[in-house]
């Protein structure tokens, strides 16, 4: 690549940043069984370890996005991708599962903070509303082209090299963002500006709190154990809290950004992205595979290629329709598609095959891939030129304390039913479909409440467009 500062070195740079979250995730739900035997996990707190992430790593969240507008996005994601490769390295030499639930959080860390600085990337990438439509689109395929390939890599890993080794492909990942941002991103002169840290910092603390609170909880509620970590999360929560409102009040120019929030319609579309992320159906299907089908690792991960390519064409063509019709209005009919077709859940039954459930989350993920990019789209273009890495900040902000409590207590609720039983009978069978069946009610309900939310959005923004195809 003769230019490797240009604007195709810089997308691919965001898109690997933004592939690392993905890969990391996407493999830890085919090493939770594996986990959850070698440390003696409950259902419960497995599903917490694959969540811990979403909480913690809001600790940076605002921090990232205030560094990287003032800074610049090199600097950061360089870092960024240094403390992703560390907290790999100790989640591959954990001895126990506290020291587990450490690895993957300074993971999460260092996830979040490059996915934040990849969105600005991206936003920043693309002056052209087309073009930025389709740059988003490609943005939304992320998920499921790293949902095909990497459960395939990590069953085959794990079954031959056992888990550990898995985290080897993290670090590599971490390592190519590292000298990919290096090369490719331009350096920032504007270091002259002051830094004031502590409202960002507050923040990220704050969100942290509230997120880890639901984590610890549900980890006493399944161990029937008072722990203190909850009340310890909750109190250092609300402190960081009170101390943040108190800031931005004496301080007289703060660093935490709220410009992305203040137009019109724009706390709609953040309350959005939180609804839509505290469901997961592929997460749900790939526990019905593994508990009530019996599924391998490696037959787990070849049953959900055919919904996550399907989600894939769903993106691409999110992309193009927003280039056509605008974000909000894709994001709109994208949202209320995925809500009715989470009904399609009550199609299987007791006796349904296994290749049932994964033909109904290839119809429910057409709708789904094609509304990711579209509304992250709708809510980044709110984001002033100079505060797109704020911006960002918002945005997984939303998404990942969607994904800590909403994903947290919704997963718990489906995992725990579906692996409440061993037998297998007709009436644990048809059990683990019911369970099935409350994953797609949830589901409905949450795509239609982040629909209606666009629809509130459109109306104070007055688009008068929205409605008209």
């Amino acid at each position: 690549m003769k230019d490797i500062g240009g604007v195709r070195a810089r997308t691919a740079t965001a898109f690997l940043a933004l592939s690392a979250a993905g890969l990391t995730f996407q493999c830890l739900e085919f090493m939770l069984e594996e986990l959850k035997e070698d440390f003696s996990m409950t259902s419960n707190e497995t599903v917490v370890l694959s969540q811990v992430s979403f909480g913690s790593c809001l600790l940076v969240v605002f921090l990232v996005g205030a560094l990287a507008d003032r800074v610049g996005d090199r600097l950061v994601l360089m870092v960024s991708s240094g403390i992703f490769c560390f907290g790999a390295s100790l989640f591959a030499v954990a001895p126990n599962d506290k020291a587990l639930i450490v690895g993957q959080a300074v993971c999460g860390i260092g996830t979040i903070a490059m996915a934040i600085i990849g969105l600005s990337i991206l936003n920043k990438n693309y002056s052209d509303p087309s073009q930025r439509a389709k740059a988003f689109g490609l943005f939304a395929v992320i998920t499921p082209v790293v949902a095909v390939v990497s459960p395939l890599f990590a069953s085959l890993i794990i079954a031959h090299l056992g888990w550990r080794s898995v985290t080897a492909t993290w670090i590599v990942l971490g390592l190519a963002v590292f000298f990919l941002a290096k090369n490719s991103l331009p350096k920032s002169n504007d270091r002259s500006e002051r830094i004031e840290l502590l409202t960002p910092t507050l923040a990220g603390i704050a969100l942290t709190g509230i997120a880890l609170t639901f984590s610890f909880l549900e980890i006493d509620v399944d161990s029937s154990a008072h722990s203190p970590a909850a009340l310890i999360s909750f109190v250092v929560g609300a402190m960081a809290l009170i101390l943040l409102v108190g800031s931005l009040r004496r301080i007289p120019m703060p660093t935490l950004d709220f410009r992305s929030l203040r137009p019109r319609g724009a706390l709609p579309v953040v309350m959005a992205l939180f609804v839509v992320n505290g469901v997961n159906f592929f997460f749900y299907t790939f526990l019905m595979l593994q508990y009530r089908y019996h599924q391998t690792l490696l037959e787990t991960a070849v049953f959900l290629i055919a919904p996550n390519i399907t989600a894939t064409f769903g993106a691409v063509a999110g992309g193009r329709l927003t280039a056509r019709w605008g974000s909000a209005q894709v994001a709109l009919y994208s949202l209320l598609a995925a809500s009715f077709f989470s009904l399609t859940a009550l199609a299987v039954s007791a006796d349904s095959s296994a290749w049932l459930p994964v033909a109904v989350l290839c119809i429910v993920a057409f709708p789904i891939g094609a509304g990711v990019g579209p509304v992250t789209q709708t809510f980044m273009e709110l984001a002033p030129a100079d505060g797109a890495a704020s911006a960002s900040a918002f945005r997984n902000s939303s998404v990942n304390l969607g994904g800590a409590i909403g994903g947290l207590l919704v997963g718990a609720v489906i995992f725990s039913k579906i692996d409440a039983s061993t037998a297998q009978n007709i009436e644990t069978y048809q059990k683990q479909a019911d369970a099935f069946h409350l994953a797609g009610y949830i589901c409905v309900v949450a795509y239609f409440i982040a629909a209606m939310l666009i629809v509130l959005y459109t109306k104070r923004h007055r688009d008068l467009t929205l409605l008209a195809v």
